[in-house]
């Protein structure tokens, strides 16, 4: 081993000895869990357990549905009436072959553990995870076979461990399905050759109902993803970080099988098709397990056993942070009660409601077209919507919203506009807080559903100009004609405003409409290109204003400006041509790593959610999400070229 290798070792082994001492110190506390509960005859209920503590199994107690249960026996598992069977996997790749000892200490172990096995008549199965998974040993009690089985192994230069534990738990289908599922994983490397079978191996241990022991060396390889892989149907895993104990690991995880498993009957005290909810103590530890009386559950999948004593619950909640949540969304829910039921029940008629009709003049129709389009129909919707009209006017917000519907052609006042993209808002982050149980997720859906509607309104307004934008000459010229034609400035622009289609037509009726109630005709074109953000039409609207103060041939004027608009237009038009390549590049870059996330996630959820677990991954996640930004807005700041 080289020097370089020796660092890296070091570095793992000591990064290893602070971060994994608890889940040791816990493979190692005694472990309490339910195998199999057969309650085909209730009177005479057996229920599997492995108990690796030191208290005699005959003092164990169950109780069934909250009653205590008689027990009849509490005796060691008959293995042979039981059908117990383990499938051995053992992976000896690069970094495991490289610390000869570790690899000569599981082989040995291995082999005193089949002729263990053999004697109580156990069958065993070998695979190897080395290059490839492969079955080198089907079920046997034959100690012989099982031994020269072993000798085949040897270093390998790649690890297939995924591959190979799928094979192994799929072992116990089909004509082994009788057999009391046993796998006893042996691994010093992680898997280089089928890490995208790590989801379909662990689907493959629940489906089966197999108990898993794991036995990993610490080094190059990730002990937690042996532990997860233990952790499936209540098995035990096995950590270290010095070679020369592997085989004592192995042969303490093959005793486990072997002669820590007890089975308890007892008189359930139910009657066919009722649920037993049995309650098993023993040595101080509470396992449970579930079952349809008259029936057989066999693995977590079908019994769901777990230690007791755990609080229930969303998880992120229970801590100081999701208290003070909690007492935040309380006080609010309070406040809004408080602010709420005066408006239910004191009536609306105060001096300045009453005169509100008159504060701004009076229009026909005006009030039944703000009743009509307004979303907010109760009364206390409306005086929400009034309140954050109010905060949003204090600090300068309303006047954008308003300027910002305008360009979009939005029906809806901008109090109303607010009001909503706040509750939206609100409602997408609580929603997905329950939902994901994520703090951290909550939060970005929030900052998603707070990012989305601008980006709708301003999708919408930059359409809407662009169209604008496009008629623009065409209008000139139309203009320009009605001017050739003996009509006034304002006859044309009326005219026109009937000819030309959307939104050219409508910003010019409006145009027109506020002239006759006695808008100057050259402030009204401003209007509309303040509200368009158009600066052609700023400039055409200029030039008119300038013509019609010193004179001229308006008619000429203006088409001279329309043939210019239409000769930016085309440049326009060519450099989005050529800019094409690079806008379509933005987009694929950016889009790229959000979808191929999204498609790991759907391949392999596990794989991809120690992301979002760890907090180096999220810190990562982080970096990632602020460079894929710059580098659009990188990218974009080139292909942006103003004409």
């Amino acid at each position: 081993m080289n020097a370089l290798k020796k660092l890296r070792l070091a570095l793992v082994a000591v990064g290893l000895a602070v971060v994994f001492v608890p889940a040791g110190v816990s493979a190692q506390a005694p472990q309490f869990f339910v195998r199999q509960i057969d309650t085909t005859d209730p009177s005479s209920s057996m229920v599997d357990v492995i108990y690796t503590g030191d208290a005699d199994p005959s003092t164990a107690t169950v109780s069934v549905n909250g009653k205590q249960a008689p027990i009849k026996s509490a005796s060691p598992l008959n293995h042979a009436e039981a059908n117990t069977a383990l499938a051995m996997v053992v992976a000896s790749g690069p970094y495991f072959g490289e610390t000869t000892s570790g690899l000569v200490n599981a082989k040995d172990a291995a082999k005193q553990l089949v002729a263990k096995y053999s004697a109580a008549k156990i069958p065993v199965a070998i695979y190897l995870a080395g290059d490839r998974a492969e079955l080198i040993q089907s079920f046997t009690t034959d100690r012989n076979n099982l031994e020269r089985a072993i000798d085949r192994i040897g270093p390998t230069q790649k690890t297939a461990l995924w591959s190979a534990v799928r094979k192994a738990a799929g072992a116990f289908g089909g004509d082994n399905a009788r057999l009391q599922p046993n796998l006893l994983v042996i691994a010093g490397d992680n898997d280089s050759v089928s890490p995208a079978d790590q989801g379909p191996a662990r689907g493959e241990v629940v489906s089966k109902g197999v108990t898993t022991f794991t036995v990993g060396l610490a080094g190059a390889m990730d002990p937690v993803q042996l532990q997860s892989l233990a952790a499936l149907d209540g098995g035990i895993a096995f950590t270290t970080s010095d070679p020369a104990k592997v085989g004592d690991l192995v042969a303490e995880a093959g005793d486990v099988v072997a002669s820590k498993q007890y089975r308890i009957v007892f008189d359930a005290g139910v009657s066919e098709g009722q649920v037993a909810e049995v309650v098993v103590n023993l040595g101080g530890q509470t396992a449970k397990a579930s079952v349809l009386a008259g029936g057989v559950g066999r693995g977590k999948e079908q019994i769901d056993p777990q230690l007791t004593g755990g609080p229930g619950g969303i998880e992120f909640l229970q801590n100081w942070w999701g208290l003070g949540l909690g007492i935040v969304l309380v006080m609010a829910a309070v406040a809004g009660l408080a602010y709420a039921i005066p408006l239910l029940v004191v009536p609306d008629n105060d001096l300045s409601a009453v005169l509100q009709p008159y504060a701004d003049g009076y229009v026909e129709g005006l009030e039944e077209d703000d009743e009509g389009s307004s979303l907010a129909k109760s009364a206390l919707i409306q005086r929400a919507v009034e309140l954050t009209e109010q905060v949003a006017d204090s600090q300068g917000y309303l006047a954008r919203t308003e300027a910002a519907l305008e360009r979009a052609n939005l029906p809806l006042r901008a109090g109303e506009a607010l009001f909503f993209y706040l509750s939206f808002v609100v409602l997408v982050t609580v929603l997905f807080l329950v939902i994901l149980r994520n703090p951290v997720g909550g939060i970005v859906m929030g900052i998603i559903a707070a990012l989305l509607p601008p980006a709708v309104v301003n999708f919408l307004a930059s359409r809407r100009k662009k169209q604008f934008m496009a008629q623009l000459p065409d209008t000139l010229q139309l203009l320009s004609g009605t001017l050739r034609a003996g009509y006034s400035l304002m006859q044309g622009v009326e005219a026109v405003s009937q000819e030309v289609g959307e939104p050219m037509g409508l910003e010019l009726r409006r145009v027109v409409t506020e002239s006759r109630l006695g808008r100057p005709l050259e402030e009204a074109l401003d209007g509309t290109a303040e509200r368009m953000d158009s600066p052609d039409f700023a400039w055409a609207v200029m030039a008119i204003r300038i013509q019609r103060e010193v004179g001229g041939n308006l008619s000429e004027l203006l088409m001279t400006v329309a043939e210019t608009m239409t000769a930016r237009e085309r440049l326009r038009r060519e450099v989005a041509a050529l800019t094409a390549e690079g806008r379509v590049s933005a987009f694929v870059l950016g889009i790229l790593p959000i979808g191929l996330g999204l498609a790991m996630f759907v391949i392999n959820p596990e794989y991809i959610g120690t992301l979002f677990k760890e907090t180096l991954g999220l810190i990562l996640l982080g970096l990632a999400g602020f460079s894929m930004l710059v580098g659009f807005f990188w990218m974009k700041k080139i292909i942006d070229i103003e004409i």
